[in-house]
């Protein structure tokens, strides 16, 4: 969702450490012209070293030097710092200071100055835009929001979890029914783990299944990988042909570990150059977390998960189109982590007092019993 911050005004890490350097070398000329006229407000000295003139030309010198245009959020600061009183400086270093934090933290090329701990995120229509990544967690049967977040990972990748405990410590646990189906975006060997692990029934599609739920064709060769069936017991995959493939070395990928199979005898196979390509044998990358995949993605080729899995968009398009639609709330109004975490919430509980509302038929005293609302839920956590 989108972070009430423009995307222009915004400042790369050279770009703070350049405005830091002008700081410095206007304090430097400021203590010299203090020996020279005394401890003046700057529109009581000569017209010559007028502090709105000499702040124009220091930057028009750094540009022509440097052959670049300086962005307007960093001439903004220069003058801010220049013209204000010692408090003000004190912040304008501090506000910098934070962006530079940020700026290391998200491992972005720029960050904002309005508000540094948003993110850009890609939107819907496929533009990135300094926003922040809030997480719902809906009952199925009501539409109340059980769980809400605002995070600023640009993924829901690393969300699931949070959410569900989230979930569990509002509603004092999880009925034994429970089922939970989230879109592809949680799809990942932690995630799917976590699940078993806590044996929860979760669903969630691979990202060829949601490809194919939502109409997209999908290129979907008699020798992809899904095609290889995965022996958990002696971690090894069967080709279509009935070849073995066994792990022969790993390597690591983005801090991941990732193990590689092959050793099947591809010599004669007819097919080989399709299966494998111009290799002299087929090769497969895998992690720790392939029989999850596995069985998570036999979980949803099944009809009991396909019918599960529909549910989902039942569960959440109208609290969504409520939030954003009837409550026009299509971004961000404050600034920073905690305060938007805030914001989110309160729009969250508005739309859950209104869903409440109209279950208890607008009355009163139905207030007061409405045990049983917060049931068997299905719950996908992403971003409004």
């Amino acid at each position: 969702m989108k972070a009430n911050a423009s995307n222009n005004y915004t400042l790369s890490k050279e770009e703070i450490e350049g405005i830091r350097r002008i700081i410095a070398r206007g304090i430097a000329i400021d203590k010299e012209e203090d020996k020279l006229y005394g401890d003046k407000r700057g529109d009581e000295l000569p017209p010559e070293l007028n502090t709105q003139e000499k702040i124009r030309e220091k930057i028009k010198e750094i540009e022509e030097a440097s052959g670049q245009k300086m962005k307007s959020a960093a001439k903004k600061i220069i003058v801010q710092h220049v013209l204000g009183d010692e408090k003000d400086k004190v912040a304008i270093m501090k506000k910098l200071d934070k962006a530079e934090g940020e700026l290391t933290k998200s491992g972005q090329g720029v960050v904002s100055i309005t508000d540094p701990e948003s993110r850009f995120m890609e939107n819907k229509k496929k533009r990135k835009e300094l926003s922040y990544n809030p997480q719902i967690t809906v009952d199925h049967g009501s539409g109340i929001v059980l769980a809400d977040d605002v995070t600023q990972d640009c993924t829901d990748h690393n969300q699931l979890q949070p959410q569900l405990e989230m979930t569990v410590e509002n509603i004092d646990g999880l009925p034994e029914w429970t089922k939970v189906s989230m879109d592809n975006g949680y799809f990942n060997g932690p995630n799917l783990r976590y699940l078993e692990e806590e044996e929860v029934d979760g669903y969630i599609p691979d990202s060829k299944q949601a490809q194919k739920m939502n109409g997209k064709k999908v290129k979907d060769g008699p020798y992809s990988k899904d095609k290889f069936v995965y022996d958990e017991v002696n971690d090894q995959f069967i080709c279509p042909n009935g070849e073995i493939l066994t792990r022969k070395g790993e390597y690591e990928y983005k801090g991941k570990l990732q193990y590689s199979y092959y050793g099947a005898n591809c010599g004669e196979w007819p097919f080989k150059e399709e299966c494998a390509g111009k290799s002299k044998q087929r090769k497969i990358t895998s992690d720790d977390y392939e029989a999850e995949r596995r069985r998570m993605a036999g979980k949803m080729s099944s009809e009991k998960g396909k019918e599960e899995y529909k549910k989902r968009k039942e569960t959440v398009e109208w609290p969504f189109g409520n939030i954003k639609q009837n409550m026009k709330f299509r971004e961000f109004h404050i600034r920073g982590l905690e305060n938007v975490r805030i914001e989110h919430n309160l729009v969250c509980t508005a739309h859950n007092l209104r869903v409440m509302w109209g279950k208890l038929g607008g009355s009163v005293a139905a207030l007061c019993n409405i045990k049983g609302l917060v049931a068997n839920f299905a719950f996908r956590v992403s971003s409004i």
